[in-house]
């Protein structure tokens, strides 16, 4: 949510400056800056309207990947994926895909993306599971 309020204190920011300086223009002047205020509102709104479309298609491709990467490395297994929409919004943790084993509902193994390759980011266990290594840790 971080990033999110910053995007939104510059633009309000940058478009209150371009205000305060229209005061000092002459109406010519004004006209073109309060017609790049509306192109500015306009840019957000639209990237404000696209952006998630373009993370949820990023996060398709990444649990296609990170299926595939389980399918070769563990055939024989069956999982679930999972990722947090909140987080969808702060990509400060990068995206990451959660994955719980049908053998292993307690552990909970979150993977991600770097450089086109899955990575098991890391492991966590439930408050009633004993931290012993998983079945499916992994250690390369």
């Amino acid at each position: 949510m971080a990033i999110k309020a910053i995007e939104l204190f510059f633009v309000i920011g940058s478009i209150f400056f371009l205000f305060v300086i229209s005061f000092f223009l002459r109406k010519k002047g004004k006209k073109i800056l309060y017609s790049f205020i509306v192109i500015i509102l306009i840019s957000y709104a639209a990237f404000l309207t696209v952006r998630p479309h373009m993370q949820d298609a990023k996060y398709d491709k990444y649990t296609q990947m990170v299926e595939e990467h389980l399918e070769k490395k563990y055939p024989n297994a069956s999982w679930e994926t999972s990722f947090d929409k909140e987080e969808l919004l702060t990509t400060a943790y990068g995206y990451q895909i959660k994955v719980k084993f049908a053998d292993e509902p307690t552990v909970l193994y979150v993977y991600k993306i770097e450089n086109d390759k899955v990575i098991q980011a890391y492991v966590s266990y439930n408050e009633n599971h004993h931290q012993n290594d998983g079945k499916y840790v992994e250690r390369d």
